[in-house]
């Protein structure tokens, strides 16, 4: 698991749009996701309670906080990056894309790590996990820092210029 070295526990899990609210002053966008289709959280705990514990399945049982967070959410209808990558076009209507959008893509449209944590991979840990658990076959991110913190590609997504 990513952060070993740490004295105490990491563990990714879900979580819920209220968690967004410990980290959101720590991402360079203001304000909330506009949609909310799944959060991941990373909570650490340095008790020494939790390093000899069930911690790992029982996470609220113990003193944590979140360290880093990402949000999964329903797809903007718009994108051209998308169209280039899947060719949504071709699922007709301006009605029926937006139904296959909704049943086949979602977006990652925030990833927050405290800066305390950054630079150990939590980032990169929190993409592989949504992209395991999305229940949809393709999931996207538009980052604008993308370029200058290639986590998502760290975590197995393409670039898609």
């Amino acid at each position: 698991m990513v952060g070993d070295f740490l004295p105490g526990k990491l563990i990714v899990e879900r979580g819920t749009s209220r968690d967004y609210d410990e980290l959101a002053r720590f991402h360079y966008v203001a304000g909330r996701p506009g949609t909310w289709a799944g959060v991941w959280v990373a909570r650490y705990s340095d008790t020494a309670q939790a390093e000899n514990s069930a911690f790992r399945v029982q996470s609220s049982a113990f003193s944590s906080r979140i360290v880093a967070i990402a949000v999964l959410s329903w797809p903007p209808l718009g994108s051209i990056a998308r169209e280039k990558a899947l060719n949504v076009r071709q699922h007709g209507s301006k009605k029926e894309r937006a139904k296959w959008l909704n049943e086949n893509v979602r977006t990652i449209s925030r990833v927050v790590v405290h800066p305390q944590f950054r630079g150990v991979g939590l980032a990169s840990e929190l993409v592989r996990r949504i992209l395991r658990e999305c229940p949809t076959r393709y999931v996207e991110t538009i980052a604008a820092m993308g370029k200058v913190h290639p986590f998502f590609e760290h975590a197995g997504m393409s670039r898609v210029e």
